[in-house]
């Protein structure tokens, strides 16, 4: 058994290092599951059957690990984040998941770094991708949230576990392919702002779904309903989109201030 139950006679040191146990195997079994997941679809449509199994596998790899993991600790099921309610979850989650990147996008229009241009699309060509990338978006942030942000919320509370969190999902996307500067403190900024929402009443749903509405906006109504062109230069960053852009990253950071500014207010309230 491994013991992360909170214990305030613990060690800092020993919850410290239970907090990068905790992170490490998030970031294995997050990444494991969705290598395996692309390697047996891949197999699968070889053999002639539909290529949609691949996310599905994706989810039931991350979904046993995060099993495996509260089997073998002893953290407490109350422990934050929690799942919490599915329909505030599903709907702040997705509005928060499209207005950051799409308030950077706006902001790159603004600063002449970028340009929109509508296209005529079908709108089940916007619709059709949205289980799929519900289903992705899950895959992860229940492992990212199941158990680093829980490990860090249970040694040292809950900016510990936001943080811990948020370097996880970093740490992910990065060896994903998004090693940009910005692209990695993006990583690090949105898995911050994912973990303020998983700690709201739409819990754990919220950043499931804060996930898929970002990775919905920059993949499929970017292409499908609008093009998006970069001009170039310091405010354009990286990349096709916001998440590769400095704006995107003063967007999450005044969303940050004003998530912890709430935070801190609640707190005031509550004593």
């Amino acid at each position: 058994m491994i013991d992360t139950a909170p214990n305030h006679k613990t060690s800092p040191m020993k919850r410290m290092l239970v907090m990068m146990l905790a992170a490490g195997v998030a970031l294995v079994i997050a990444y494991s599951a969705a290598e395996i997941s692309h390697l047996s679809s891949f197999w699968i449509s070889e053999a002639g059957a539909p290529d949609f199994f691949r996310e599905p596998i994706n989810l039931a790899l991350g979904l046993a690990g995060l099993l495996v993991w509260q089997k073998l600790s002893r953290l407490p099921d109350q422990t934050p984040p929690l799942w919490g309610s599915p329909a505030l979850g599903l709907g702040w989650g997705w509005l928060v998941g499209c207005a950051l990147p799409g308030i950077a996008l706006l902001g790159l229009v603004l600063l002449q770094a970028g340009a929109f241009e509508g296209r005529p699309f079908a709108l089940a060509a916007l619709i059709i991708p949205i289980p799929s990338i519900l289903i992705h978006a899950m895959a992860e942030q229940c492992v990212v949230r199941g158990i680093a942000q829980r490990a860090g919320q249970a040694a040292f509370g809950p900016l510990a576990g936001i943080g811990l969190a948020a370097l996880t999902f970093c740490a992910l996307q990065t060896i994903q392919g998004y090693s940009s500067l910005w692209h990695m403190a993006n990583s690090a900024l949105f898995g911050a702002a994912l973990g303020f929402l998983a700690l709201g009443r739409g819990g754990i749903w919220a950043a499931i779904t804060g996930h898929a509405g970002w990775t919905w906006l920059e993949t499929s109504w970017i292409g499908d309903a609008v093009t998006f062109q970069k001009n170039g230069g310091f405010w354009a960053g990286a990349g096709p989109d916001s998440y590769g852009s400095p704006v995107f990253s003063l967007v999450l950071i005044l969303f940050l201030a004003l998530m912890g500014t709430g935070q801190a207010l609640q707190a005031a309230k509550e004593k």
